[in-house]
C-alpha cells in the first residue's frame, strides 16, 4: 500500500513563501544543544532579524529556527503565524500579497484570524 502524503496546511505554505525572502545561516552544533549553538551563532555574528538558522545536529537532522524581532523561535512555529511578525509583515508588504500569495486559496477563515492577530505581534 502505498504512503498518504500529509497536507500541508495554506497557512504555513504561505508562511513557507514569505520565509523564502529571509537570509539564512548554517552551522554545526559542536558540542552544544541546537539552540544554544543558534543563539551564541547569533550573538558572535550580532545577526539582526529577521534571519533563519538551520543547526545541523547530526547527518540524519537539521533544527530550523527563526530570529525575529523577539527572540528565537522554531521556523515552523514561524511558517504558520508569519503574520505575527512585524519583519516578515514588512517582506509581505514589499513583495506584494497579490504575488505572495497567488496559487494559494486562503479561506475567509485564514483570513479573519489573521486580521485577529494583526496587532497582537510576537
Amino acid at each position: 500500500m502505498s504512503k498518504k502524503r500529509k497536507r500541508i496546511s495554506r497557512r504555513r505554505l504561505a508562511g513557507q513563501r514569505v520565509m523564502a525572502h529571509v537570509p539564512t545561516f548554517h552551522l554545526e552544533t559542536g558540542q552544544h544543544k541546537p539552540v544554544t549553538a543558534a543563539r551564541r551563532y547569533i550573538a558572535e555574528l550580532g545577526l539582526r532579524s529577521p534571519a533563519i538558522i538551520n543547526v545541523r545536529r547530526n547527518e540524519h537532522t537539521t533544527d530550523r529556527f527563526f530570529w525575529g524581532e523577539k527572540g528565537l523561535f522554531s521556523a515552523q512555529y514561524a511558517e504558520e503565524n508569519h503574520f505575527l511578525f512585524p519583519s516578515l509583515r514588512t517582506i509581505v508588504d514589499s513583495v506584494g500579497e497579490d504575488s505572495m500569495f497567488e496559487g494559494i486559496e486562503l479561506t475567509s477563515d485564514d483570513w479573519e484570524e489573521i486580521e485577529e492577530y494583526e496587532y497582537a505581534f510576537v
